[in-house]
């Protein structure tokens, strides 16, 4: 009747084998709750039916103690049992505690890694975009200067054009000075003509009225008028040979500062040839500038779009890992809640454990004095040992 009244729980179904997770813990601890009240209804009956059975026939008193004897050995046994599979289970809970706070700080390191890795992009993007700017101004200083060899080519292009006017005017000088030259000396030539012309003239007219004379008179006399004519003519020949020879000084002066002004023009030339060679490399080093500071910025922006979709995925990540962080905490919040409560019942299980232990006692006590009270019975009533059956 105790079998009926009060089943055995299979030691199957408690084995700390299967102890892996929280729901097998509240199991256990369940089936370990229905236990402890079927020990206690077992001990209930069990004081009933003693009461009951002290007032009937002392073999039935003997029997019933020789199976209390046994039932309690069992209960023992079983006590012991469920004894050590509280403390393996207490064992798998702290165990499944631990395991719960080394994977949160797992999880927590890997944050602390994603969290550096995004410092670091964020580090470099600062520092492509101070490499950027600083090469944007360097190229903005290589503009300002080449603009400025640019204005110093226009004012180049402006003395160019002086010059060439200059050239002009010399070389119309230069015209002019021996168109003069010709002139003056067809000028002087033909005076000289001129007055030979004449003074053959006035000779050839003055022997015409002094024919009548005699020869030696008219030779004395007619020379005498020619000579002073060709002394004045003389004298205005030097005065016309004085003035060629001051312009033919003059014709040299000017050929001298045209011989000048021609050196000038041609340094002035070279010097338009070496700042013309001058501004075409300032040229090509604005065109490579521009090239420079267009990859440059080719390069900042794709460098910033490459670590901004970088970034967005670390940020992706790291959001993701958050929100996994949030789910463990709240999961280890709950196993820690969990923890606690299987503590608490595993501590109520050991008091109820320590209450059946003291109710067991006692009712092996009772079992005691009822034996002896047995014994006693049947020595008075010629009845067979009780030490011999039990």
């Amino acid at each position: 009747w105790l079998s009926e009244v009060l089943p055995d729980v299979a030691e199957e179904t408690i084995s700390p084998s299967r102890v892996r997770t929280m729901k097998d813990f509240e199991t256990q601890i369940t089936e370990l709750r229905k236990e402890n009240f079927n020990l206690k209804l077992r001990i209930y009956f069990l004081e009933e039916h003693m009461q009951q059975k002290f007032d009937g026939p002392n073999e039935d008193i003997c029997r019933v103690n020789i199976e209390l004897k046994v039932e309690l050995e069992s209960l023992k046994r079983e006590l012991q049992e469920r004894e050590r599979l509280l403390v393996k289970a207490s064992k798998a809970v702290e165990s499944l505690a631990q395991g719960g706070d080394a994977e949160v700080q797992a999880l927590k390191e890997e944050m602390q890694k994603k969290a550096q890795q995004v410092e670091c992009l964020a580090s470099r993007m600062k520092i492509l975009e101070e490499a950027s700017s600083a090469l944007l101004s360097s190229c903005l200083r290589c503009a300002s200067r080449s603009a400025h060899r640019l204005m110093g080519g226009v004012r180049i292009e402006q003395l160019n054009l002086s010059l060439t006017s200059k050239e002009a005017v010399i070389q119309r000088l230069e015209e002019a000075a021996s168109q003069r030259r010709s002139v003056e000396e067809t000028l002087v030539a033909e005076k000289i003509q001129e007055h030979t012309a004449a003074l053959m003239r006035e000779k050839e007219k003055e022997l015409e009225v002094c024919g009548g004379a005699s020869a030696d008179v008219w030779h004395i006399h007619p020379l005498s008028i020619p000579l002073s004519n060709i002394q004045s003519l003389q004298e205005e020949l030097h005065q016309q040979q004085l003035e060629f020879s001051v312009e033919k000084r003059n014709a040299l002066k000017r050929d001298k500062t045209i011989q000048g002004l021609t050196l000038a023009l041609k340094t002035k030339e070279k010097e338009n040839e070496e700042l013309s060679s001058e501004i075409e490399g300032l040229n090509a080093s604005l065109i490579k500038c521009r090239e420079a500071v267009h990859t440059a910025q080719m390069q900042k922006f794709r460098g910033v779009e490459d670590s901004q979709a970088l970034l967005r995925e670390k940020e992706s990540i790291l959001a993701d890992l958050h929100s996994e962080n949030l789910n463990k905490d709240t999961e280890n919040l709950r196993l820690q809640k969990k923890i606690k409560s299987a503590e608490q019942e595993l501590h109520d299980l050991r008091l109820e454990r320590e209450k059946l232990m003291k109710e067991l006692e006692e009712a092996q006590l009772q079992n005691n004095r009822s034996d002896k009270t047995i014994n006693v019975t049947g020595m008075t009533g010629n009845a067979f040992p009780l030490d011999s059956q039990v």
